[in-house]
């Protein structure tokens, strides 16, 4: 129950009795015409709780309804009802007001703030920020970000910057271009919209462009630097692009989000399979391992691990985190989290296809449900999730109209995504592609 409800309560059980209950004779008049009233019983001690007299408990239903009562509801439900039909109208007609304004007062940012503990608070700040969007108000959005409106759940921060990132993905090329510059410069907006949902479909689009602008803003030894040349050298890698760079493991501080870590080890593995580096390849994968076997956050630590290892067909350390981790593996953090779950249901199809074990292989795929796939991540995955059933469908023995399909579907979204890495030829010949060796 919202701790506001209570609130509201007190505040109009004191407008039905007409005065301010500030001491103990004031709440005896109170319990008399409670009982009087209700035709109820209701212990004193229960007032003197409810009214902050005495050390607060949560008050039980029976407590609530004679309340209600008292002030003209049948029970605490419908005066409940009543209470939050209000509350939800004032709420948005603040936000409205806050959407209209020219600029944001401190006011404001103590109103935002007090609704921080509201189930739909990432709701309104998304709808502010629209607004100021598309009313192109700059000067006023760099103002909204502010630490004290900033203050998620890791659910609700990734649904707030999901909501941004596609208002983002809508805009023309203009548009984007002038917010790009407008508040690429703003930290807060790059650690509470870009670093959240990170948006593979459109590396080669308004994200990349984002990413380059924002990276000349970062500390050179900060987290978001190495977060900003970890997403242009996988747009590269992906892009099929020669002009890959190194980054260093050394530059992972102990603070550093988990995923983050585990995309930079993720990153070094691609980058020394593309150099045949096989000793560096095999350094950085026991220098994971370690890290692997210390952290209590597995499914993070490997989001970006799994996708790495398949691209460069590496299945016998797969194999291994998946023979060795795998309920960790599956445990997923939130609603974003069925991306790498699937990611892992494929590798394991994967296994099994080169096992020959296909009946199985069918069983784990048709699993997977697409629809569960997070917007950052579905068409990066869908691209892994075509080179799955294609080569299902060839050991299932599918006719060539049922492969052409895939293909083309398959090559579609490689065309859409700007990732050349995923060819024609990567697709119909994956299984036989060799890693280092």
């Amino acid at each position: 129950m919202n701790p506001e409800t209570y609130s509201q309560l007190r505040i109009d059980i004191q407008k039905q009795i007409g005065f301010r209950i500030e001491n103990s004779t004031e709440l005896k008049m109170v319990h008399e015409a409670i009982e009087w009233k209700t035709k109820k019983k209701i212990g004193y001690n229960t007032l003197r709780r409810f009214f902050g007299f005495l050390k607060g408990t949560t008050p039980n239903l029976n407590t609530l309804n004679t309340l209600s009562q008292y002030i003209g509801y049948e029970n605490f439900s419908a005066y409940q009802k009543k209470y939050l039909k209000d509350n939800d109208w004032f709420v948005w007609t603040q936000t409205i007001k806050i959407e209209l304004s020219e600029t944001i007062n401190e006011i404001d940012v103590q109103w935002l703030e007090s609704q921080q503990n509201t189930t739909d608070y990432h709701l309104k700040v998304a709808s502010i920020i629209k607004t100021f969007i598309y009313k192109k108000k700059y000067s006023v959005l760099n103002q909204f970000f502010d630490t004290r409106i900033f203050k998620f759940e890791e659910a609700n921060q990734l649904k707030l910057a999901a909501n941004i990132c596609l208002l983002f993905r809508s805009l023309n090329k203009e548009d984007i271009t002038q917010i790009i510059q407008k508040i690429s410069p703003n930290q807060l907006f790059r650690e509470n919209i870009l670093h959240w949902f990170i948006d593979y479909s459109h590396f080669n689009g308004y994200y990349g462009a984002f990413i380059k602008e924002a990276k000349k803003h970062a500390l050179s030894d900060s987290h978001e630097a190495l977060f900003y040349d970890l997403i242009l050298n996988y747009n590269s890698f992906l892009s099929n692009n020669s002009n890959l760079k190194p980054v260093d493991l050394n530059r992972l501080q102990p603070d550093f989000f988990i995923v983050l870590k585990g995309r930079c080890f993720a990153y070094n593995l691609l980058y020394f399979n593309e150099q045949k580096n096989k000793m560096e390849y095999e350094k950085i994968w026991n220098k994971f391992l370690i890290l692997l076997n210390k952290s209590d956050q597995i499914n993070l630590l490997t989001i970006e691990i799994f996708p790495a290892l398949v691209l460069i067909n590496d299945f016998e350390k797969t194999n291994y985190l998946i023979q060795n981790y795998y309920e960790e593996l599956l445990t997923i953090e939130n609603w974003s989290g069925y991306s790498s779950q699937a990611m892992i249901l494929l590798t394991q199809t994967f296994h099994l296809i080169k096992e020959a074990k296909i009946k199985e292989a069918k069983i784990g795929f048709d699993l997977i449900d697409l629809s569960k796939f997070s917007l950052s991540y579905s068409d990066y995955i869908k691209l892994f999730y075509l080179i799955t059933k294609y080569h299902l469908a060839i050991a299932l023995s599918s006719n060539e109209e049922e492969l052409f399909k895939i293909q083309n579907e398959y090559e579609s979204i490689a065309i859409q995504t700007g990732f050349k890495r995923f060819s024609v030829e990567f697709l119909t010949q994956f299984l036989t592609i060799d890693n280092l060796d």
